[in-house]
């Protein structure tokens, strides 16, 4: 059976979302997942009994996916010890699946900087200007600016090292301040905005091939930095977790699943919105 993306026969119109029931196991992280979150989480979808939003992933190859989006989601599945798993697969190499950035804006900077406004890492004074520049060739594994200045810190030598530098930041304040992961970069602008910016935490620009090696290492990305924008994003799936706990083969499951679209797509249920969405109550 074809996996390719499926599109109306009535109206032509655009291609639907590639969704596909895939092996648990198959399924690798590129960033960490938060346990708080998962323990949470697998609470409510056995409570409720269906997985409303498929993850969102791309082939690897070999047979496995990285996710991109929904590591908590994934996670709490296997933790549960679900065989298969609903999943979204894109294309990364389509121009219009963008891999982006966040940074993480902090209201109090006693955790990065001292009394004495220096860095609480061996972090290295430097002008803003150097520093954006470091983040963007790999000199840099990340950058803070503040009241006193900006500062980086030096990258390792390969991708591992990288990360395990990352994690070593953001391990200084999550968990002890609130994260308000942003896209700005100006002081004022944030701070007029959020009522108080102390410091803002700048990561590297990843690619597509970073994440994708990131899914077969160790170490994985701190969660909150990488920001993939999907379009034709897959929402209200809402399907019954027993399919996925089943003891079938995963093409038996993959034919009701095709069967359950088709029948949505039939009774005028499927709905495209290609206009950008802002929510007010995540």
């Amino acid at each position: 059976m074809s996996n390719a993306p499926r599109s109306s026969p009535a109206s032509h119109g655009p291609s639907l979302p590639d969704l596909r029931i895939v092996p648990s196991a198959s399924l690798l992280l590129h960033e960490e997942c938060d346990p708080g979150r998962v323990e949470r989480l697998a609470r409510v979808l056995i409570a409720d009994g269906v997985l409303r939003n498929p993850p969102v992933v791309a082939e690897l190859d070999g047979g496995a996916y990285v996710v991109l989006d929904g590591a908590n989601r994934v996670t709490a599945l296997q933790q549960a010890e679900f065989p298969d798993q609903l999943v979204q697969v894109v294309d990364y190499a389509d121009p219009n699946v963008v891999l982006e950035v966040w940074a993480h804006l902090l209201q109090d900077d006693g955790v990065l900087i001292r009394s004495d406004g220096s860095p609480s890492l061996a972090w290295r004074p430097m002008p803003e200007e150097a520093m954006r520049a470091g983040l963007e060739d790999g000199e840099l594994a990340c950058g803070v600016l503040g009241a006193d200045g900006a500062f980086g810190l030096p990258s390792g030598a390969g991708l591992a090292d990288r990360i395990r530098a990352l994690c070593e930041v953001v391990a200084r304040y999550k968990g002890r301040v609130p994260i308000f992961r942003v896209q700005g970069s100006d002081l004022v602008d944030l701070a007029r905005e959020y009522g108080r910016a102390a410091a803002l935490v700048l990561f590297p620009h990843f690619t597509k091939q970073d994440i994708s090696a990131i899914a077969h290492l160790p170490v994985k990305l701190p969660t909150g930095i990488s920001r993939h924008v999907v379009p034709q994003r897959a929402l209200r799936v809402n399907l019954d977790l027993a399919l996925l706990r089943a003891e079938q083969p995963a093409a038996e499951k993959q034919a009701l699943l095709d069967a359950l679209v088709r029948a949505r797509l039939l009774e005028h249920r499927v709905r495209h919105y290609p206009e950008p969405t802002v929510l007010y109550d995540e």
